[in-house]
């Protein structure tokens, strides 16, 4: 990379395929951000739109996140590779869509949505929405209980987040598969929802999934941590907070400069795009120590949360988890070891376990 923050023009032509890199392992290029004084600058190739600006040490891509001339860019399309489809709406204060105003930090809500039911904050969350989601976590944990083994992605972190959105959108138990197979496929929604509310909807649902199997993932191959959460189920708050960090389930948000702005180390123009890299963020050294290592002890800030949705995600896992936890005899197959890929989301695809039944 060149003084001026821009990648040398040799490096373009191996851009077609930094998806396929970052999907297998993005920590190398988080650790070449986290070299560089400030946003980098990475430019267009032939027919791949007008470049974008990759922002991914943790202080930058706050000060990024909270400039209110940057709004959340729904419009990712033109970027090949790298980023496909709509892009994910920040959650928690971070991040605003273009003709939103601000709104105080941990709110749980979108800015100017009529849906009073989505309002959900996992320090005082609606009894209702706790209470479905506990059912359900424990109705699915029943159904493995008598099995040898299980796919736990398929069969259970594929169902819980969209039992839980549909609780906190106020939509019925029953339609919880149409709920389901709309966050995965689109189409028409499952109820009126404002758009903006739709995007984060969708998002957070697929964030929560990858999130939990990667969570199961961690800690059934750290069966010291996984006996502690087991005797005292609040660490599931840490746990979770440290996967976000650590393996996170959306890990970059796509901003669009509406003004001139400046950043840390450079100025964005009007109209130009702005990647922050959420999961870079996490593994900035200089904000987390030793960031490859996986510690739901960790001391220090708490990282940007790199899920559209993260109240919402920690209900889930709060209340959700503690019954598949406590099934008999859970541990990995054998011979099987889990792992993340994926570049707008992130996470284990398959998570084959042995039970006891």
């Amino acid at each position: 990379m060149t003084a001026s923050g821009r990648l040398p023009r040799s490096h373009v032509p191996a851009l077609a395929s930094l998806a396929v890199r970052v999907a297998r392992d993005p920590v190398p290029y988080y650790r070449l951000l986290h070299r560089e004084p400030g946003p980098v600058r990475v430019p267009g190739t032939a027919g791949g739109g007008d470049g974008i600006w990759l922002v991914g040490r943790d202080a930058d891509v706050r000060a990024a996140l909270a400039e209110p001339g940057l709004v959340a860019d729904a419009a990712t399309g033109d970027v090949p590779g790298l980023v496909d489809g709509a892009g994910l709406l920040a959650g928690e204060g971070v991040g605003r869509a273009e003709g939103e105003t601000g709104r105080t930090a941990g709110a749980g809500h979108v800015p100017g949505m009529a849906l009073a039911s989505a309002d959900v904050r996992a320090d005082a969350p609606p009894p209702h929405v706790a209470g479905v989601v506990a059912r359900a976590g424990h109705v699915l944990a029943g159904r493995l209980g008598s099995r040898a083994s299980a796919d736990l992605v398929p069969e259970f972190c594929d169902w819980l987040p969209a039992v839980a959105l549909g609780a906190a959108l106020g939509l019925p138990y029953r339609r919880t598969e149409a709920l389901r197979r709309w966050c995965r496929a689109g189409g028409p929604a499952p109820l009126p929802l404002p758009d903006a509310l739709a995007v984060r909807a969708r998002g957070a649902e697929r964030a929560t999934a990858y999130a939990l199997a990667s969570l199961l993932g961690t800690l059934l191959t750290r069966p010291a941590h996984l006996a502690a959460v087991r005797d005292e189920p609040a660490l599931i708050d840490a746990v979770w907070a440290e996967t976000l960090r650590h393996d996170p389930p959306a890990p970059y948000l796509v901003l669009r400069a509406r003004e001139r702005v400046r950043l840390p180390g450079g100025a964005v123009a009007a109209g130009e795009r702005v990647l922050c890299l959420l999961g870079a963020a996490g593994w900035d050294p200089a904000g987390y120590p030793d960031p490859g290592r996986w510690d739901p002890y960790r001391a220090g800030p708490a990282p940007v949360p790199a899920h559209p949705w993260p109240d919402l995600g920690l209900l889930t896992a709060r209340y959700g988890l503690p019954p598949l936890l406590g099934v008999r005899g859970l541990a990995l197959a054998p011979g099987f070891a889990p792992r993340a890929v994926g570049v707008r989301v992130r996470g284990p695809r398959r998570l084959l376990v042995r039970l006891g039944g």
